[in-house]
């Protein structure tokens, strides 16, 4: 009896808390606890994040941004917001949620980094810098190439692709590739820019596939719209929809590219700054792993994308119809790397003892001819 009656007033009070609820806010918190969810179910790095240590700091941030939601103190914008960026300031930049809050607090740690970089940044006004990189590709000296390459997106691939073939045909035998402001899009530009820079083996690396459905849609359109319409990729969503398995690999490399030193550089440097993301941390990789003729360059870490990739956006909150996007593939790499020391991104081999740039266009700048003198040393 007594039973009974205490579920009965269990179930008037629960009536009496949720009718309390405004629509909106019930309408949020849905949109939040599907946020939470899909990260957790569909996110390559998230294992692996929890594994590593954070398993209490996350519940804990996870809970109080919840109840900071339920409470009226921060929006559904605000609550998406600040759940994603734990993520993005210290694990992957490839993770991001389409609100404007987002984007403002992305906006705050590039300034951050730049900051540390050069802190007389703080006292300059947006007139006094023009900071927009601009494709190049040409001769700084009589011994060094410069090609500036600000983006990997498919309209960059063909003039990056012609401008090895411009020092091909120079008689430079220095090579400077400035990655700076390279926000990333397709490995495919570098093709021919590893063949002439490697050495020697590298260190060997998986990516692995978080094989869920949802992710699992991001291979099905690349097929589908016909970017890529390879056997490749059709067999592989094959083995994902017959596999049981949390994770498929997606890729593998012993550490030995195939590859055979070339004569062709004498010595090269790759230009970074903490922008350089993604795609544009692929040859920073590549340099690292395979090459003793180059050096990487710069005052900073990259962005810090490199060790997660093939990333959807095609989720969006069921509500708010906030867009979602995450890295589908993460590798090996991350599992191995220490956060807590080494932070995001690649740093630099030789560190440029100059301020910023206050322009960075088609020009050829400070930086550059530093970097072309240092190459000539022996």
């Amino acid at each position: 009896m007594r039973r009974n009656l205490l579920t009965a007033l269990l179930a008037i009070a629960s009536t009496i808390v949720n009718a309390a609820v405004p629509d909106s806010l019930k309408k949020d918190l849905e949109d939040y606890d599907y946020l939470v969810s899909f990260i957790e179910n569909n996110y390559a790095p998230f294992d692996a994040i929890m594994q590593k240590g954070y398993k209490r700091e996350y519940k804990s941030m996870k809970k109080q941004t919840r109840a900071q939601l339920c409470k009226g103190e921060s929006d559904l914008e605000k609550a998406a917001t600040d759940y994603a960026i734990w993520f993005y300031r210290q694990f992957d930049r490839h993770i991001v949620v389409g609100t404007t809050a987002f984007g403002m607090a992305q906006g705050n740690i590039i300034n951050e980094a730049f900051l540390k970089m050069d802190s007389t940044l703080a006292t300059l006004g947006p007139d006094d810098v023009e900071y927009a990189p601009k494709p190049v590709s040409c001769k700084v000296d009589s011994l060094t190439w410069l090609i500036r390459v600000p983006s990997c997106h498919p309209d960059f691939r063909e003039r990056t692709i012609n401008a090895l073939q411009q020092f091909n045909e120079s008689d430079c035998v220095n090579l400077i590739i400035d990655v700076r402001g390279n926000d990333g899009g397709g490995d495919t530009v570098w093709h021919g820019y590893y063949d002439m820079l490697y050495d020697h083996p590298g260190k060997p690396s998986v990516s692995w596939f978080r094989n869920t459905p949802e992710s699992l849609k991001f291979w099905k359109e690349i097929v589908e719209s016909g970017q890529s319409d390879d056997e490749y990729n059709r067999n592989f969503i094959k083995e994902c929809e017959s596999s049981k398995k949390k994770f498929v690999k997606r890729g593998e490399t012993s550490g030995d590219t195939g590859r055979k030193p070339t004569t062709r550089i004498r010595r090269a440097a790759v230009l970074i700054d903490c922008m350089t993301a993604s795609a544009g941390e692929s040859i920073v990789d590549f340099v690292k792993n395979h090459s003793d003729r180059a050096k990487v360059y710069g005052k900073c870490n990259t962005i810090g994308s490199n060790l997660t990739g093939n990333c959807w956006d095609g989720a969006v909150l069921p509500n708010s119809k906030i867009r979602v996007g995450y890295a589908t593939t993460v590798d090996s790499g991350f599992y191995e790397k220490d956060f807590s020391s080494e932070g995001l991104g690649i740093p630099p081999d030789v560190i440029i003892p100059l301020p910023f740039p206050r322009k960075l266009t088609d020009n050829i700048d400070d930086w550059v001819l530093w970097v072309a003198k240092d190459l000539k040393k022996k």
